[in-house]
């Protein structure tokens, strides 16, 4: 009976130790061998746990997510007022330069062959925004413009606050459709964009986030001609006192015009005055921060 219980007591701890050795090779994950039926040794592995991952599903429901939009439009916030503060100072800096933008929307019209030579007559610069379907009615006009070294950028396609402010995408997808006439037109690539009523209030955080993403460069103004509404002198005369204002601020005017009959009739009393005070008028490019309306609170969607 002694020997029986000495050796209950002699196996207890090789028991404990073989327990231990099987949770170290668990925890350890080690390789260890087996004999298969056949006979022969196998290599076998316990694996470690590992992290999980996510499905594709469930990154595409997050990135769908109400949380993943609020960190996007929380970035695009701050992106958006960083780059105001960097075009507020290089308007600064054009202004001691007496530069100024001159931009036309809307166009290209029949009557832009004679904006065109209006300008070159006074030798000044000038950046258009077009619709899509006026620069596939009138491609020498804009293939002209290239030429002749004024800048292109798009305005949309409809021109429709309907339709280009129906869904996050709809401003992207217009301005990329206009994009590419562009391209097949002059072999240009712009990026400049001019939403159609300007940034504010129906272009909202999430569309300015996709633009953005797609290296669109949003240009709004900081003179509107009103020459839509005055069609006469009265625009000429509005716009000469708010750039008058606008110098004593210490900002270079970027002048909203549209490429109309009107304005073309009237436009030489305008490009006399910058002639006069030795203004230089200059175009926009990619490589400029974009002077955009910042949302505050204004920006709302449509539906």
């Amino acid at each position: 009976m002694r020997d029986v219980q000495h050796e209950k007591k002699r196996k207890f701890p090789v028991i404990i130790l073989s327990t231990l050795l099987v949770l170290c090779l668990f925890l350890g994950g080690m390789v260890i061998k087996v004999k298969s039926a056949e006979g022969y040794e196998v290599k076998t592995s316990i694996a470690m746990a590992q992290p999980i991952q996510a499905s594709p599903l469930e990154k595409h429901t997050f990135t769908s997510s109400q949380l993943n939009e609020s960190i996007q439009i929380k970035k695009e916030i701050e992106l958006e007022k960083k780059q105001q503060a960097e075009a507020l100072e290089q308007l600064q800096k054009d202004n001691e330069a007496k530069i100024v933008y001159l931009t036309f929307d809307d166009g290209p019209s029949p009557y832009a062959d004679q904006l065109l030579d209006l300008l070159n007559k006074y030798h000044m610069e000038a950046t258009f925004f077009m619709l899509g379907p006026k620069m596939k009615n009138y491609p020498a006009i804009v293939q002209r413009m290239v030429e002749e070294g004024f800048a292109v950028g798009m305005h949309g396609m409809t021109h429709n606050v309907k339709q280009i402010y129906q869904s996050p995408k709809a401003p992207l997808k217009e301005m990329q459709e206009a994009q590419k006439i562009i391209q097949d037109l002059t072999g240009v690539h712009s990026n400049l964009i001019r939403l159609p009523y300007g940034s504010v209030p129906y272009l909202t955080m999430d569309m300015r986030y996709h633009l953005d993403q797609a290296d669109f460069k949003i240009w709004d103004w900081n003179i509107d001609s009103e020459d839509w509404a005055l069609k006469d002198r009265r625009f000429v005369n509005k716009v000469i006192q708010e750039m008058e204002n606008l110098s004593r601020a210490g900002e270079s005017p970027i002048i909203l015009l549209h490429d109309k009959p009107e304005t073309i009739q009237y436009l030489p009393q305008l490009l006399n005055y910058l002639q006069k005070n030795n203004y230089q008028t200059k175009v926009l490019t990619d490589d400029q921060i974009p002077y955009t309306f910042q949302c505050n609170g204004r920006c709302y969607s449509i539906n």
